[in-house]
């Protein structure tokens, strides 16, 4: 499961901890539209004391524009519009923020991506939480039911 799926589920302290790794560097919409880009790159494979991994560095800068300004150019409706004008702020930003350092994107992101992996790896080592994640991903299962059934009942409604 990803990563991001299960720091979704995290409660109380770890939760906190995981809100704390976000910031103006790195807003944590930009984690929750783009996890699966975003832990689907190579962010290990580069050496930070490298300086000529710059140009990786910088590649996975574009790419995270990219995947951030496609996802903005996609928001339709009255909720999509203040998404498209939040995103493509973050994309600027992001921009902005690391055009001449990539490699402190990539240092960023590792540093998110490895804290929040341990925080899930310690709710899942523990009894408490761990059963407190699973009784709400059962929550969420139930609440994903229940609207298939309402919108099933409103599609039948209007098919009559």
């Amino acid at each position: 499961m990803a990563v991001w799926i299960q720091a979704q589920q995290l409660q109380g302290d770890a939760l906190r901890q995981m809100q704390a790794l976000y910031g103006q560097h790195f807003p944590i919409e930009v984690r929750h539209y783009l996890s699966q880009w975003i832990e689907a790159q190579p962010w290990d494979s580069i050496d930070l004391d490298n300086p000529q991994e710059g140009v990786r560095a910088a590649q996975l800068l574009d790419g995270l524009i990219q995947e951030l300004q496609k996802k903005a150019d996609h928001q339709v409706g009255e909720d999509g519009f203040l998404l498209k004008i939040k995103l493509g702020h973050y994309a600027t930003q992001l921009q902005n923020t690391y055009k001449h350092c990539p490699l402190e994107l990539v240092r960023c992101i590792r540093h998110i991506l490895y804290h929040e992996q341990r925080l899930v790896r310690e709710a899942r080592n523990s009894p408490l939480l761990a059963s407190s994640m699973a009784d709400a991903v059962t929550q969420k299962h139930l609440q994903i039911n229940q609207t298939f059934d309402e919108l099933r009942l409103f599609t039948q409604d209007t098919e009559n």
